[in-house]
């Protein structure tokens, strides 16, 4: 055991050394848009699974199985917890489950990152693995998707692995093990977001490369496709109960996903300051250029210029099939009318990597040995995680104008500043209400003069609730209208502020809350 162990150090203190940086402040950060609707689905989901009500396991058409799994083991958790230390109210307990549902996903990233990390310790050697993965981890946009309860972190870890395996199988065709891997993460992947099904002709494609680069018949071809494709298809159906006993329903819901909500439908956002349902082409090179970090957007230019150096002939196979990787992902995001800068974590991963093999090679010419000649460039990477500790939805590339431009370029979908609103009115010295009392039967006293309560468009209003009620006071959907005449104060997005179209009431503007020095917010009062 001890020997095993051994062989895959490294690999567990890249496991301990994910997890650790995503800690601090986890379950105490923020709560993304849809986080309530999949604490609902992963407890339904549970319910169907101990229950044997399989159907119920059929929750949402991306499908999310893997969330849902990880979310129902935490609630498992957590309630074993919560008989020995049980929260002092309903707030405390939500931010309680909030933080070890969110462990559990961070800890399922990390060993599908730990599988990647082991391929290329093994293409590449320890040093560069080191580097490489490090460098990966603290992107932030990254980080940023791997410490919420949501989809494109565990699906980009997913779907990293799985290529970078099927890669692996190309350097020695009698490791069928390695095929095996990589359909075990792609059915993974799958499970978690039909964007993933992307592997299937991605993985024919390298195998057919393959196939003709060393002259195998199309038997060999079909003979390695199949099985890929066994063991994905094993995967799906063995970790979504609801495929043992309705697998037309569930088949239907994921089609449908695709078919009617991922293609056909669009998504309105702001872009470039204007209300768009279908960005078009040009977006995800903004959001690669508006969200990646310097590190990357330089390591792509030096690429452009330095790539065969980086890449000798012995490793060009790998840039060739991560490069392929790359684009046709993109193309596949970028047809749909739908776009959303989230979508894009994959290529982001992928293009970390062969970055940071540009910066390597780079570093490389310094003179010294060991790791400590490298040192620099990780202190460039810690930096940025460092100061955006912990709003990092709020990171826009400073190449490009950071916070400031980047707001008025894209749109932040999930509520940044949380940390500054909240302080801003926590700082005004209203009357606290503690306990379980809703806004309703705040409304109907006439504390409601003296309470705090904040109105939020409803996207945010789901983000910032909880935050409010840890410190007594009230926030509100200002659409509501019953609520929206007792609430005293009103937050708008600078680039969504709608205040000018209040009809119901005056509103007063009394101040602004910046994030880093930018006016990110505007704040009015009801007169």
């Amino acid at each position: 055991m001890f020997a095993a162990i051994k062989k895959v150090k490294l690999e567990l203190l890249f496991i301990l050394f994910f997890v650790l940086t995503r800690i601090p402040d986890l379950g105490n950060d923020m709560f993304n848009t849809d986080v309530w609707k999949w604490k609902a689905r992963s407890y339904d989901f549970g319910t169907g699974v101990f229950t044997w009500n399989l159907e119920k396991t059929i929750q949402k058409y991306h499908p999310g199985v893997t969330l849902m799994w990880l979310g129902t083991a935490a609630i498992k958790v957590y309630n074993l917890y919560s008989e020995y230390y049980p929260a002092k109210d309903v707030t405390e307990m939500t931010f309680q489950l909030h933080f070890v549902q969110k462990i559990f996903v961070v800890i399922a990233i990390s060993i599908s990152l730990a599988f990647s990390f082991y391929v290329l310790r093994k293409i590449f050697g320890a040093r560069k693995a080191v580097i490489a993965m490090v460098l990966l981890s603290l992107e932030p946009f990254n980080i940023a998707l791997t410490r919420v309860f949501h989809l494109e972190g565990l699906m980009s870890g997913f779907m990293l692995a799985s290529y970078l395996w099927v890669f692996f199988y190309t350097l020695d065709h009698s490791k069928k093990e390695r095929l095996a891997v990589s359909a075990v993460f792609a059915g993974l992947a799958v499970l978690t977001k039909t964007s993933a099904l992307f592997m299937l002709p991605y993985v024919g494609l390298i195998l057919l490369v393959e196939t003709v680069s060393v002259k195998k018949s199309l038997k060999w071809f079909l003979s390695r496709m199949g099985t890929w494709v066994l063991l994905f298809a094993m995967t799906f159906i063995l970790f979504w109960p609801a495929m043992w006993v309705f697998p037309g329903k569930a088949l239907a819901a994921v089609y449908r996903g695709i078919s009617d909500i991922g293609i056909e439908r669009e998504h309105i956002q702001f872009y470039f300051g204007k209300l768009v349902e279908d960005p078009g082409p040009s977006y995800y090179f903004v959001v690669i250029a508006l969200r990646s970090s310097v590190l990357l957007v330089v390591g792509i230019i030096g690429l452009a210029f330095f790539g065969k150096k980086v890449f000798p002939m012995e490793r060009r196979r790998f840039f060739i099939y991560s490069f392929l990787f790359v684009v046709f992902y993109f193309v596949q995001l970028t047809i749909p009318a739908k776009k959303l800068d989230r979508y894009i974590l994959p290529d982001i991963l992928v293009l970390s990597l062969l970055t940071s093999f540009f910066w390597i090679w780079v570093f490389e010419k310094i003179k010294g040995t060991g790791l400590v000649k490298f040192a620099p460039l990780v202190i460039a990477a810690v930096i940025p995680s460092l100061y955006l500790h912990p709003d990092y939805f709020s990171y826009y590339n400073p190449i490009f104008g950071g916070l400031k431009k980047g707001i008025e370029v894209i749109e932040p979908k999930w509520m940044i500043g949380t940390r500054e609103v909240v302080r801003y009115f926590d700082e005004r010295g209203f009357k606290r209400t503690f306990g379980d009392i809703s806004f309703e039967e705040l409304a109907s006293t006439y504390q409601i003069n003296n309470a705090l309560t904040v109105g939020f468009q409803e996207k945010y209003y789901t983000q910032i609730f909880p935050f409010f009620r840890r410190i007594g006071g009230y926030a509100v959907i200002e659409d509501l209208t019953p609520f929206a005449v007792k609430t005293r104060f009103f937050v708008y997005p600078v680039w969504d502020d709608i205040s000018s179209h209040e009809t119901r009431f005056s509103l007063e503007y009394v101040g602004t809350i910046d994030v880093r020095g930018v006016e990110v917010y505007r704040v009015y009062e009801r007169k």
